[in-house]
C-alpha cells in the first residue's frame, strides 16, 4: 500500500459492522440486515443516489454507540431503555466525529431513535427527523422484532402481522410516507430471501451503493484510531491499550529505518489488533483469577476473529496479517496458526513486540502493571527459549528504555 492506493470504504464499513455485530451480547448479522432494509426503503423512495449511499453507510455503522460499559447490554435492552438509547445515540456521534464522514451521517446517528411524535431521546418531532434518519430507525426496529424470527424454509413472514405493527405505530413512531412504502417494499419475495443469514453477505457485495468511493491511508489512520478507541473502552483495563501500542510501534518502527507509509501502515495494525477482543466477553476480560481451558480458549480466539474481520477488506492483507499474528511466536508455540519464524515476519514481530511489553507494563485484574526493567526482563525470557527475535529485542530496548 502506498499513498496512492485507495481502500474502498463500503467494504472496510461492511467488516466493521461485522466486527460490531459479532460482539458480546449483540445480535449477528443486525447491522448488515438493518443496512440492507435501509437501502431497500430508501430504492422505493426513489431517493437521490447519493443520499442511498449515505444511508446505506451509515446504517451498517448505527449501533457504533454501543461501546465501553453499553456493551454489558442487549441490543434490546438498550431499544428499551430511553437514558441508554440516548446515550448510545450520543457516543456514535462522538465517535463519527473522528472519522472522515460526512456531517450528515453524524446526525442520522444522533437521531436514528427519534419517533414521529416526538416521544424520542431527543424530542425531535415530524419532519425535524432527517429523512435518513427516520429511514434507518425503522428498518432497526423491524430488523429486531421481524427478521430475527426467520428461518430457513419460512422466508416469507406473516404479512397481516406486519401490518397490524406498522398501524400500531404509524404516525406515532414512524411516518405514514415510510410505513405506506415499506408495505411495498415486504411484499417482494426477494426481500426476504436476501435477508436469510445465508444469504445477506452476499447480497450486500451485489446491492451495495457507492462501490467506487474510496479513502487513503491517512483516512484509513483515522478510522482505525476511532475503532482503537472502541476496542479499549470494552474494558476498565484495557483503556488505551491499543493506543499505547500504536505509539510503541511508530517509534519502534521509526528506529528501525521504516519509510513514513510503512510507518502509518503498522501504526493502523496496531490501532486494529485487538478489534476481535468485541467477541470476548466483559467477565472472562477482567476476571481477576486464572483463566479455565475454555476461557483461555475463548480469550486466543480474538486473534482469530481480527484477522477475519480485517481480510474481508482489499487492500488491508498485509495489514491483517500483522495485527492478527501478534500472539504468534518465533518457535511455533503461539496462538492461533502455530506460525514460526519460516513464515513470520519483521512486521508481525513489531506488534509483537509492543504488544507484549504494553500487555506487560498496564495494570491488569490479577496485577499491577511492572515497571519497564522488569518487562523487559520477562522479555529476555522469551528471547531465551526462542519466542521472539533476540536481535531485535536490543533494538526494542533502545526504544522504551532510553
Amino acid at each position: 500500500m502506498d499513498k496512492k492506493l485507495k481502500i474502498k470504504l463500503g467494504q472496510l464499513l461492511t467488516s466493521l459492522s461485522f466486527a460490531l455485530d459479532v460482539a458480546e451480547n449483540r445480535y449477528f448479522n443486525h447491522s448488515r440486515r438493518t443496512a440492507y432494509i435501509a437501502y431497500c426503503l430508501a430504492k422505493e423512495m426513489e431517493l437521490k443516489e447519493e443520499d442511498i449511499i449515505d444511508i446505506y453507510y451509515t446504517s451498517l455503522i448505527h449501533d457504533i454507540g454501543m461501546a465501553g460499559h453499553l456493551s454489558n447490554y442487549t441490543v434490546k435492552e438498550i431499544h428499551f431503555n430511553e437514558d441508554l438509547r440516548k446515550e448510545h445515540c450520543f457516543n456514535g456521534y462522538k465517535i463519527l466525529d473522528k472519522l472522515p464522514l460526512k456531517r450528515e451521517m453524524k446526525e442520522y446517528i444522533l437521531y436514528h431513535h427519534e419517533e414521529w411524535k416526538g416521544t424520542g431521546p431527543y424530542g425531535l418531532i415530524e419532519n425535524e427527523i432527517p429523512l435518513a434518519a427516520q429511514i434507518i430507525h425503522l428498518a432497526d426496529y423491524f430488523e429486531l422484532f421481524f427478521v430475527r424470527e426467520i428461518r430457513n424454509g419460512n422466508q416469507f413472514q406473516d404479512l397481516d402481522r406486519i401490518y397490524k405493527w406498522l398501524k400500531m405505530h404509524r404516525n406515532k413512531m414512524f411516518s405514514n410516507e415510510i410505513c405506506e412504502v415499506f408495505s411495498s417494499v415486504i411484499l417482494k419475495e426477494k426481500f426476504w430471501l436476501d435477508l436469510m443469514s445465508i444469504n445477506i453477505g452476499q447480497a450486500l457485495q451485489i446491492i451495495e451503493p457507492g462501490k467506487d468511493i474510496s479513502i487513503d491511508i491517512h483516512d484509513l489512520h483515522k478510522i482505525s484510531g476511532a475503532f482503537s478507541m472502541l476496542i479499549d473502552a470494552k474494558s476498565r483495563f484495557t483503556y488505551e491499550h491499543s493506543k499505547g501500542i500504536s505509539k510503541i510501534t511508530g517509534k519502534f518502527a521509526a528506529y528501525l529505518g521504516y519509510n513514513p507509509i510503512m510507518i502509518e501502515k503498522l501504526t493502523i495494525a496496531a490501532n486494529l489488533h485487538d478489534i476481535g477482543k468485541f467477541v470476548v466477553p466483559l467477565n472472562i476480560l477482567e476476571k481477576p483469577g486464572k483463566l479455565s481451558n475454555s476461557e483461555f480458549e475463548i480469550i486466543k480466539s480474538h486473534v482469530y476473529y481480527t484477522k477475519l474481520i480485517l481480510k474481508q477488506v482489499e487492500g488491508l492483507e498485509d495489514i491483517a496479517e500483522w495485527a492478527g499474528n501478534h500472539h504468534e511466536k518465533l518457535n511455533g508455540t503461539g496462538y492461533p496458526e502455530k506460525l514460526d519464524e519460516r513464515t513470520l515476519t519483521k512486521e508481525d514481530q513489531i506488534i509483537a513486540f509492543a504488544d507484549i511489553y504494553q500487555a506487560l507494563t498496564e495494570d491488569r485484574p490479577y496485577r499491577k502493571g511492572m515497571e519497564p526493567k522488569k518487562a523487559i526482563s520477562i522479555m529476555d525470557g522469551m528471547a531465551d527459549r526462542g519466542e521472539i527475535c533476540n536481535s531485535m529485542l536490543s533494538d526494542f530496548k533502545q526504544v522504551v528504555l532510553y
